[in-house]
């Protein structure tokens, strides 16, 4: 195939959030048409009524930008085979369906089933992979539905060869009727006048040229439904491929219910879109080495079809506790929001997705680095109106290669912009009431009201002498310092924390403390 003729599409629909799976899906068909040359469309497919959100279809464009993604072609970019929304196509679905009846190949109808069938042969019958959940709907409709008449042409199987999975059969008696002899005719069109998904799925991706169906491995039995319309169309359909599910580290399905799945949760946990592209890419996708760290760019130039494995992938998080709530972030209440990402950021904690987001972090610039992190620090409350960009970045260069995602580092900076509540008592009785603690911390106290020069090295300078002069470790003229201006026993080189927390705030601290603690 040239490769100018590749035309792929992300075709969402507006239920909810961008989800993990959703952008794993948008990234590779991304990624086969830059890497040939081709075309990638976004269609958003709205058809659904009853859970189409009006704001979701925004929210997966924002998501879509967020990770770096853009389209050729699309509902706001336009394009030659438009409109991109499914619900601007109501009347070619229909124009298609009235060629289908006039070509013998669909008829209106409607089927009495008699009533729903009980619950537990509906449940036989979604095991055995004949439960028709448009049918039932259309049996229920008092209107005629559009029905295709398949052609098993004499078949026992129908197959289709899958670019990643390779051949994929089923039996052909899976559309028949009873008898095992008749096609079992599928609804096409409902007595409102909507098209299904199988049969709209295909009419656009006819109508938009598109040449390779990248989609998740869920679709895998929609493709042999789709494949009975192309027939019916006279349509060559397009390469299939299909994506492996992805896995929580418990082995199962991710799911919304269990799994944190919007990626707007990843955004609000600090991570950097570029790792979280990075990460997605080698969910089911290798570059044939043990290449992990990936620029996006790098990653396009690798990139391959036959390089996506057939097996599940895994999204592995470290869990230590169950979701407070249902976990996948489709939610408009903050609180309950804010409560999903403060247990994501801590599932993130020692995970391969933090791991890599934190490499990724070390390699910003420090303007670079502000820009990411200033929507954080406002988060946390902090009022950078007053701060010199120059502080702000020596403050942010103390963090950078001790936190790992955008979240962590603005929390982190916290001592710098508001002294602590409370001093740790279990540091206080380490650090303060014992090793004559609270008379160095008195002592040095004096001789940092002293220095004329205040700046990291002079400081250091000062500690060192001072603890000499002692004859105790550094640590031991530290630690009570750190406790005091700090509030724990563990914070930045206490130098570097001195000088940018400035003179007068450090004596204010150190004088609050041993109030305090007298």
């Amino acid at each position: 195939m040239h490769p100018s003729s590749v035309r792929v599409r992300f075709a969402p629909s507006p239920t909810g959030y961008l989800h993990v799976g959703g952008v794993r899906t948008a990234l590779f068909n991304w990624l086969y048409a830059r890497k040939t040359g081709g075309k990638f469309v976004l269609r958003i497919e709205d058809t659904d009524i009853e859970r189409n959100k009006e704001e979701a279809t925004q929210i997966i464009i924002d998501g879509l930008k967020w990770c770096g993604l853009d389209w050729d072609e699309g509902p706001d970019v336009g394009g030659p085979y438009g409109p991109y929304y499914q619900s601007q196509r109501m009347g070619r679905y229909r124009e298609v369906g009235e060629q289908l009846v006039k070509s013998g190949r669909a008829y209106w109808a409607k089927k009495e089933s008699g009533g729903p069938p009980p619950e537990w042969r509906i449940e036989k019958l979604k095991k055995e992979g004949k439960w028709d959940e448009d049918w039932a709907r259309a049996a229920a409709d008092p209107n005629p539905a559009l029905y295709l008449k398949p052609d098993l042409k004499g078949r026992s199987e129908m197959a289709f060869d899958d670019a990643v999975k390779g051949r994929i059969a089923k039996p052909a008696a899976t559309w028949m009727e009873e008898d095992g002899k008749t096609a079992r005719d599928f609804v096409i069109m409902r007595g409102n006048g909507m098209p299904v998904y199988n049969f709209a799925c295909v009419v656009d991706d006819v109508d938009m040229k598109i040449s390779h169906a990248i989609r998740g491995d869920d679709h895998v039995e929609n493709t042999f439904r789709q494949l009975f319309v192309y027939e019916a169309l006279d349509h060559k359909p397009p390469v299939f491929a299909h994506l492996p599910m992805i896995f929580n580290e418990e082995g199962k399905k991710i799911s919304k219910r269990r799994d944190p799945v919007a990626i707007t949760l990843y955004q609000n946990c600090g991570l950097l879109p570029e790792a979280f592209v990075n990460f997605e890419a080698l969910l089911g996708w290798s570059p044939g080495d043990e290449r992990e760290m990936m620029p996006l760019q790098e990653i396009t130039k690798e990139f391959s079809l036959d390089r996506i494995k057939a097996s599940p992938a895994q999204f592995a998080l470290k869990r230590k506790r169950p979701p407070p709530v249902p976990a996948g972030g489709a939610t408009t209440d903050p609180a309950i929001e804010a409560q999903i990402v403060e247990w994501l950021a801590e599932c993130l904690v020692g995970s391969k997705l933090e791991w890599l987001n934190g490499e990724y972090m070390k390699k910003l610039s420090l303007d670079e680095l502000l820009a990411r992190v200033a929507p954080f620090l406002a988060k946390c409350g902090y009022d950078l109106s007053d701060k010199a960009p120059g502080w702000l970045k020596a403050v942010l260069a103390l963090g950078q290669e001790r936190t790992k995602t955008l979240k962590q580092l603005a929390e982190k900076c916290s001592l710098f912009f508001k002294a602590p509540e409370t001093l740790d008592p279990k540091a206080v009785e380490k650090f303060l009431k014992k090793n004559d603690g609270l008379a160095l911390l008195k002592e040095v106290r004096g001789i940092l009201a002293r220095v004329a020069e205040w700046s990291a090295p002079a400081l250091e300078q000062a500690l060192q002498s001072f603890s000499e002069q002692k004859q105790r470790k550094f640590g031991d003229v530290a630690q009570p310092i750190r406790v005091a201006v700090v509030g724990v026993a563990a914070s930045p080189p206490i130098h570097d924390t001195l000088y940018l927390l400035g003179q007068r705030e450090t004596l204010r601290r150190i004088d609050a403390a041993l109030a305090a603690v007298s």
